[in-house]
């Protein structure tokens, strides 16, 4: 039997002697697929292989052309990539990543390259510019009916005009570009009727000072912002088919105005403070899932709002007070059904919280509804988040399922945590405690 296997292996090993090129029998799509993962001049380099492999190179359907890959000489890295793009013979090109250097690549060579891939009917383009000159996005790129997602990022300037044509774009990317004024994010918006997703990078010390997002279609709003800000600085924004939206890092500016947002499943609000006109919190009250890592002292909270339609509530359990945002966020969620909590270890204890002040009433919620409480990064040392992991497990009568997760507690420790907790269980026959 030994002789045998001794004999299978040899002549395999035989084989692989008299056919060492394994990779050249994979599919061909598999093998366009490996060759997109591989900068371009590698993959140039592979037509001198063989005659299979001589022309593989120009069907791939993602071409990415890195400047950091041409350092030897100026004008090489456009000229390569325009000889490349020339020469493409798939017939769709599904994805071109440009990163650019002004210096490497000038302004108008890079037209030309946007033109050409967008001649190409190109489905996804990504534009980098990493140079202290800023890039002027060319008008005459403006109307293209193929583009499905656009991605530009960092020094890129935008003069919109009033006739922008992006017919199939579903998803607009905008990274730390700036524009020449207000109409021209009015007429760049205006001109995606079928737009779906939008994700927003701003400085804080950008041109446009009203950021006006009115876009019919739109289904997922991201916003991230620099820190800082001023008063005639903000949002407006009015998408009555948004249904996931994402705020992060907004602060001290004067203003972010949220509009006919009906459908909403789905926010999250971060690091969110001092916003001086507006109630933020005010138009999400038809949300359904909500994460909140803000601290009540630095957000008006909605006086009088319901939270109606929320089941699903997210809390950041190391901002200030936000005991009180708990608080006041169960008075005003009747119908919610899944309650988290997540820490964090590195987190300062000296971080004030204020005093938790366990409520007269016991909220609606509690009653019926409330079935999954997490606690993720349970702080099982301190005092007050004992109190408050007690009030929910003693008054949610209807609990089914308690997950605390914490570090640094060894099982002995563990076993008198659980113990503690289930003490005051209400349902203590119905509801899973799983302490990890």
């Amino acid at each position: 039997m030994k002789r045998q296997s001794k004999r299978v292996a040899g002549s395999m090993v035989n084989q692989d002697l008299e056919n060492p090129d394994r990779i050249s029998e994979l599919p061909e799509a598999l093998i366009l697929r490996i060759l997109c993962l591989l900068p371009m001049k590698v993959v140039i380099a592979t037509s001198l292989l063989s005659k299979q492999w001589r022309y593989l190179w120009k069907l791939m359907p993602k071409l990415k052309f890195d400047y950091l890959d041409h350092k030897c000489q100026l004008g090489t890295f456009s000229s390569n990539a325009c000889r490349t793009l020339l020469s493409h013979m798939a017939p769709v090109l599904q994805s071109l990543y440009l990163n650019v250097h002004l210096e490497r690549c000038n302004a108008k060579d890079t037209g030309v390259l946007l033109g050409i891939a967008l001649g190409l009917h190109v489905h996804e383009l990504v534009l980098e510019v990493r140079s202290r000159k800023v890039y002027k996005f060319p008008r005459s790129l403006f109307e293209v009916n193929t583009l499905g997602t656009l991605r530009l990022r960092y020094n890129i300037h935008m003069d919109a005009p009033s006739l922008v044509c992006f017919k199939s774009l579903r998803n607009l990317h905008l990274h730390y570009v700036d524009y020449m004024d207000n109409n021209s994010v009015t007429n760049l918006l205006g001109g995606c009727p079928n737009l779906k997703t939008l994700t927003v990078h701003r400085y804080s010390k950008s041109s446009v000072k009203t950021f006006t997002i009115s876009v019919p279609s739109l289904e997922k709003l991201s916003l991230y912002n620099s820190n800082g800000g001023q008063l005639d600085w903000g949002y407006v924004i009015n998408a009555p088919s948004l249904k996931i939206l994402k705020i992060k890092g907004i602060c001290g500016l004067g203003f972010c105005l949220i509009e006919n947002v009906m459908e909403l499943v789905e926010a999250s609000i971060i690091d969110v403070s001092s916003i001086s006109k507006e109630n933020l919190l005010g138009s999400l009250t038809s949300v359904k899932r909500l994460s909140l890592r803000i601290s009540p002292l630095k957000v008006t909270f909605p006086t009088g709002s319901i939270f109606d339609q929320l089941v699903y509530l997210e809390l950041h359990a190391y901002k200030e007070a936000w005991w009180n945002l708990l608080i006041l966020m169960l008075d005003r969620s009747p119908k919610l059904k899944t309650l988290k909590f997540i820490n964090k270890w590195h987190c300062e204890d000296y971080v004030d919280r204020g005093e938790w002040k366990q409520p007269e009433n016991v909220p609606k919620c509690f009653w019926f509804l409330l079935e999954t409480f997490i606690w993720k990064g349970y702080k099982w040392q301190r005092e007050d988040e004992k109190q408050v992991a007690k009030y929910v497990l003693k008054n949610a009568i209807s609990l089914k399922r308690a997950f605390f997760s914490s570090k640094r507690i060894k099982l002995k420790e563990k076993v008198e945590v659980v113990k503690d907790l289930k003490s005051v269980v209400r349902a203590s026959n119905s509801c899973q405690l799983i302490f990890r």
